[in-house]
């Protein structure tokens, strides 16, 4: 019976791998007759020669920003395979890793760069991070697990992806980052490639082959419902006790019917019902105070408690421009609710300068949280050994619209921060974030 429990096991590892590489093979074909669909149009011939520049200039501009958010997705799941204990988790990430790549790859060949040894070189650590990748599914769909020296590899290629994405994340945002409408014309050819050239000479060096709190975005997007429409002229009194001069401005329909209020320095959108569901200050954030998170936290509760939200502060990203966002949730018997997320921005002197509670105000319930049997002890002993655990807490969370209630491990692998979820029940991992540091602050992929 084992034996033939292993022969099914095997069967299904394969045939998902082989899924895998199918869609790796369509993603890498659409490429190829997406990028020659584009080399087609740009042989056209456009009369206006601004608009042409413009053209190109947005275009050039969007291939940038593609292989940068590409980048992204690469470092995140590369630093996620290193610590993940999950075969099927694995599979996912290193089939993102193939699709990635390429796409990196693609929209590089998209630009008009000049050669470099910099660029040459990160093209083979994208190519070669993409076979690596596609080895490692061949390995996982024969039932194989992922070996030592293999996670110090994707350690190693991490390192290099994480460099990456940093370069590219600044120069997408530099002035250097405009091709044509920079004053260069048309002859700019060389701005990207120069920059690489100031790349550190260490940044490619890995072993040669033998990317806003979690949950932040997760939630499935639904139709907003209320169960009894009331006026504008009620919902303008309800938020008044929060808002100053609350001014209706009109209702629109955007997954559910919503008002729309100007108040004093900024916009309140409710549902029908009057329930806020975003704010937003119109004035710059203040650069003074400085305010710690422990106090952002304070103020994101006591601003959510006033709008009728009882959840607590779980996860704060400190991000420039003096503002800290603060992830907040429903927290019930000591399990923090994700789906009940409202997300909460604090300026830098202590005011609220923007709120979403989209996900609260969908999910929201009296919820019944069923804790499972499998130990804490038992729990850990399901992570990596080497990742060092810096805090425990419980949780609810959906994944793949189920809701699971698990453990949370936040976890450091040297100066590497990552959240773990184990489900109480089976003691298996069911999902895996990495903390990404970007100029917008620190987000989980």
């Amino acid at each position: 019976m084992v034996r033939q429990n292993k022969t099914i096991k095997n069967f299904w590892m394969i045939f998902f791998g082989t899924v895998a590489l199918l869609a790796i093979a369509a993603a890498i074909i659409l490429s190829t007759v997406l990028s020659q669909k584009i080399a087609r149009m740009r042989m056209s011939q456009v009369t206006d020669d601004n608009a042409y520049k413009i053209s190109q200039e947005n275009g050039y501009k969007r291939a940038l920003y593609s292989a940068c958010d590409s980048m992204k997705n690469i470092d995140a799941n590369l630093g996620k395979l290193v610590v993940s204990n999950d075969a099927s988790h694995q599979t996912k990430m290193l089939t993102d890793v193939v699709i990635h790549a390429n796409a990196v790859n693609q929209s590089l060949s998209d630009l008009p760069i000049a050669d470099s040894d910099n660029l040459v070189a990160c093209q083979r650590f994208v190519n070669q991070t993409q076979d690596y990748a596609t080895y490692l599914l061949g390995k996982l769909s024969e039932g194989k697990a992922l070996s030592a020296d293999e996670r110090a590899s994707l350690m190693s290629l991490d390192d290099v992806a994480t460099r990456l994405y940093s370069f590219l994340q600044e120069y997408s945002e530099s002035d250097s980052g405009m091709f044509i409408v920079n004053g260069n014309g048309t002859g700019n050819v060389g701005a990207l490639s120069d920059s690489l050239d100031k790349v550190e000479e260490n940044a490619f060096t890995y072993e040669k082959l033998i990317y806003d709190g979690p949950f932040s975005e997760s939630v499935e997007q639904k139709t907003l419902k209320c169960d009894k429409k009331a006026s504008h002229k009620d919902v303008a009194a309800k938020i008044s006790k929060v808002f100053a001069n609350p001014k209706f401005v009109c209702e629109i329909d955007n997954l559910g019917v919503m008002y729309v209020f100007d108040v004093d320095g900024g916009r309140v959108l409710t549902d029908c019902g009057g329930n806020v569901v975003q704010y937003e200050m119109y004035t710059e954030p203040s650069a003074s105070g400085s305010i710690k998170s422990d106090e952002c936290i304070d103020v994101a509760e006591e601003f959510c408690s006033k709008l009728g939200y009882d959840v607590k502060g779980v996860w704060v990203s400190k991000v420039q421009d003096f503002v800290t966002y603060v992830n907040c949730a429903t927290v019930k018997n000591g399990v923090v609710v994700y789906p009940d997320l409202v997300k909460v921005a604090v300026s830098s002197d202590g005011k609220v300068v923007g709120l979403e509670a989209r996900a609260y105000l969908l999910n929201h319930r009296d919820w019944n949280v069923e804790f499972g049997i499998v130990s804490e002890k038992d729990a850990r002993s399901a992570i990596n050994e080497g990742l060092r655990v810096t805090n425990v807490a419980k949780a609810l969370i959906e994944k793949d619209k189920k809701l699971l209630t698990c453990y949370e491990f936040e976890a450091m692998m040297g100066d590497r921060q990552y959240y773990v979820y184990i489900d109480s029940h089976t003691g298996k991992e069911v999902e895996l974030f990495k903390v990404i540091e970007n100029t917008e602050g620190y987000t989980v992929m």
